[in-house]
């Protein structure tokens, strides 16, 4: 679909140039289509904005949705999952954090809409951080479960953007391995891979 097409390039541009890093005729180009063409779908950028930030929150929701139920360790892994696939390579930023960057140039609307977006995540990520430290899965010591969904938060969306200034998609997995090591869990991956690694011979 047309619409689909134009929140794909549109997306693409916003994480890798930032929301006022493209005008309207760029994103045309990038589409292949006239630039009138695109007011058929989008009246404005901000309409664009809105669009690209709602679908990014539907994202966020149907990745996490695949572990419903699941231990807190395994939502967390699969949050962090979601920050490697939209970093690639460290070519991209997540579309929340580079709107953030901006923030005081975009409409109310838009503002108000990245409030949201922020606070799904921070919702989500309490959650999860609540549901470890009462099952024992995590410790988080003396601190509230919304303050360490802040850290975490705050990292990810931090090494994004060391990772985009550096071109090092590895910030990402130092600062996860941070959190892990803070919480102090070992993602069941790794518990595998040690299980049926082979003992080492002693004597």
């Amino acid at each position: 679909m047309t619409k689909e097409r134009i929140l794909d390039a549109a997306e693409d541009l916003i994480q890798t140039r930032s929301f006022h890093g493209f005008s309207f005729q760029d994103l045309a180009d990038r589409v292949g289509l006239r630039k009138p063409s695109l007011y058929h779908h989008f009246d404005s950028k901000e309409a664009l904005a809105l669009a690209v930030l709602e679908r990014a929150a539907d994202f966020g929701r149907t990745h996490m949705a695949k572990v419903d139920g699941e231990d807190p360790a395994a939502r967390l892994e699969r949050y962090f999952e979601m920050f490697r696939d939209i970093h690639g390579e460290g070519e991209r930023m997540c579309p929340g954090g580079s709107f953030a960057a901006v923030f005081d140039g975009v409409s109310s609307s838009v503002q108000s809409t990245l409030h949201r977006f922020a606070k799904l995540n921070l919702d989500l990520l309490e959650s999860i951080v609540r549901d470890g430290a009462e099952r024992g899965q995590f410790h988080i010591k003396d601190q509230r479960p919304r303050d360490v969904a802040m850290q975490v938060l705050a990292g990810v969306q931090g090494a994004l953007m060391i990772g985009r200034l550096t071109g090092d998609a590895h910030a990402l997995d130092a600062v996860i391995a941070e959190f892990r090591k803070y919480l102090g869990y070992v993602p069941a991956k790794q518990q595998l891979r040690a299980a049926s690694e082979p003992m080492a011979l002693t004597g």
